[in-house]
């Protein structure tokens, strides 16, 4: 804590000094805000002036009479010494007040009275004056006071409801042993939540000065060398820590029971839930206006956006009425218009000669012309019905133009027929993917695979994907189109050709064999491949579950062996996993495949 001071010197600058407060009265407020003990100040009290009086001693002398002096541990030493009322609250001069009065009334040589007792009586009241005469002795007896009640009071509802009366006395009890002078009481049910707060907070890190050095059950002058001394120093350690941790359990009980039963917290919980759910609600009610404002924004918008439609349709219904109007006026223009050229060159003979027999033509010519005819072209047909001369001339290039207007586009569709021809012919050819080894795989495969086969078109899709000795995509819709074009008839050259180069390959092989028969004295290296293979029996294949081994293996050989390997790709996996046969791989496989594409569609 520093503050800073101007300090102004021979009418300079002003200088800035740091200072520390400090003294007596500093001391003392800092002790008391954070609650510090003055030792200086502990040991005063400890040292505080005697308050005790000789009327203030009662001498138990049936009691004194009948102490052992063997037994001087178990005794009540603040009874033998008279201020069997006072116990903690004594001090150190209160007990040696107590000891010489106690001395001139019961000593066994000097006292005259009726107070005198024996030698081992009086023993006793030494032994009692040696225990408390002493800040740490008189420490170590409080600490065991079998006079003080380490009771808890529990949580029930009759504490609840006289939680001051019940727990009052027991924090005033307890609060003797914290090593904090200043420690709070319970206080009232009037305190504000902060006071509250301050109590629990100190009382949960209780500090006890409580030690327990009075029980110790072997005595450490007693030991007859130096390890027998550390030995029982460490005895007397552990069992000395062993009751301070119940001590601090029991504290610690305390003051839980206490939170629990205290109404003034219950009471703070229920003013912080009310608050918390005021501002909830709050929040809430907010929410709801900004909901309630965003919702009539939006029908606001919603509104005018509906007026602008309507408005829009209205205008465009309006726009459409007046178009058809006119449209309507136009068609009417023109049906008086065509009406009026068709009777002009009907008289005119459809500009024919007489005995000509093209009239009908010349009619349909007309009516072409009609439809092509724009409505001031026709009023200027019809402006020269007195003119027959330049209404011919008219007439006939109006007519040439419209044919060779019609005679283009006939043209033009033509062409574009063509191409459309063409294009789609180009596609289907190039869409045919396979080539001659795939359509002899296919052709196998059908019948591999025969009508009946769970996903049949997707299995033999699959097998010519694997199979093929060039890297093709087929899917099963291409497999189907084939199929269908090879059963029709469509491809008969092509299946013939596959046929063909089937038998060829068959030849081939036959003669192949033959060579080797003759080359090896009668026998073939096939017959003596297929004689090994009887003799050495083959290995047992797995058909339990797939391993891990197994997998890791199968997908090592998949990746080593891709589908473009040709058609010895699963035996040499089947080699590669070795534990499992071709059939089981290509299973396998399948079952993956499937497995895959069923996660993907749900996904």
């Amino acid at each position: 804590m520093t503050f800073s001071v101007e300090v102004k010197s021979g009418g300079l600058v002003p200088e800035v000094l740091p200072i520390q407060p400090y003294g007596k009265s500093f001391f003392k407020y800092v002790c008391e805000r954070f609650h510090i003990i003055d030792s200086s100040k502990e040991t005063e009290s400890d040292e505080e002036v005697e308050h005790l009086a000789d009327s203030d001693i009662v001498i138990d002398l049936k009691y004194i009479k009948s102490l052992a002096a063997t037994e001087w541990k178990d005794q009540d030493h603040y009874r033998v010494l008279g201020i069997p009322n006072l116990r903690v609250q004594s001090s150190t001069k209160d007990v040696k007040k107590a000891y010489r009065f106690m001395v001139l009334k019961c000593h066994p040589d000097k006292s005259k009275g009726n107070t005198k007792v024996n030698e081992e009586a009086f023993t006793c009241i030494q032994k009692a004056y040696e225990q408390l005469c002493t800040i740490e002795g008189k420490r170590a007896y409080d600490s065991i006071d079998p006079f003080f009640d380490d009771d808890v009071p529990n949580v029930t509802e009759y504490n609840k409801q006289n939680f001051f009366k019940v727990y009052g006395p027991v924090i005033e009890r307890n609060a003797q042993w914290s090593c904090n002078k200043n420690i709070p009481r319970l206080g009232t049910d009037a305190d504000s939540i902060e006071k509250v707060n301050e109590f629990y907070n100190l009382w949960f890190d209780f500090n006890s000065w409580r030690e327990y050095s009075y029980l110790d059950e072997e005595e450490r002058d007693k030991a007859e060398c130096k390890e027998e001394r550390r030995y029982i120093d460490k005895a007397n350690k552990q069992e000395r820590a062993k009751r301070k941790k119940e001590e601090m359990t029991r504290i610690r009980e305390l003051v839980n029971n206490c939170y629990a039963c205290d109404p003034r917290i219950k009471q703070f919980n229920e003013e912080r839930k009310k608050r918390k759910q005021e501002t909830k609600q709050a929040k809430q009610e907010a929410y709801r206006q900004e909901q309630e404002a965003i919702r009539l924004r939006k029908e606001e918008e919603e509104r005018i956006k509906k007026e602008q439609e309507e408005q829009r349709q209205k205008e465009a219904k309006e726009k459409a009425e007046a178009e058809k109007k006119e449209r309507q006026k136009q068609n009417k223009l023109l049906k008086v218009e065509r009406k009026k050229l068709r009777e002009n060159v009907k008289g005119q003979n459809y500009f024919c000669a007489p005995d000509s027999n093209n009239i009908v033509q010349a009619m349909e010519n007309l009516e072409l012309l009609l439809l092509g005819l724009s409505l001031d072209d026709m009023k200027s047909l019809n402006g020269l019905t007195g003119d027959v001369p330049a209404l011919t001339t008219k007439y006939t290039s109006l007519l040439d133009a419209q044919l060779k207007e019609q005679e283009n586009k006939k043209r033009e569709n033509l062409v574009k027929a063509k191409q459309s021809q063409e294009e789609h012919k180009e596609q289907t050819q190039n869409s045919d993917k396979f080539t001659t080894p795939d359509i002899a795989l296919l052709v196998k495969a059908v019948k591999i695979f025969p009508p009946g086969t769970v996903n049949r078109w997707n299995t033999i899709a699959d097998y010519l994907n694997q199979h093929s000795t060039v890297t093709r995509n087929y899917d099963n819709q291409d497999v189907i189109k084939k199929v269908k074009k090879l059963q029709s008839g469509e491809d008969a050259d092509l299946k013939s050709k596959v046929n063909a180069q089937a038998y060829e390959n068959f030849e081939k092989s036959q003669k192949q064999r033959i060579d080797e028969v003759q080359a090896g004295g009668g026998i073939s290296n096939r017959d003596n491949v297929n004689s090994s293979l009887k003799t050495e029996p083959e290995a047992p294949k797995n058909k339990g579950p797939w391993t891990p081994e197994e997998q890791k293996l199968l997908e090592e050989a998949l990746k080593k062996y891709p589908a473009a390997a040709g058609p010895e790709r699963w035996d040499n996996i089947a080699a590669h996993v070795a534990t499992r046969s071709k059939k089981m791989c290509m299973k396998r496989y399948k079952d993956l495949v499937e497995q895959i594409k069923a996660k993907k569609a749900k996904q």
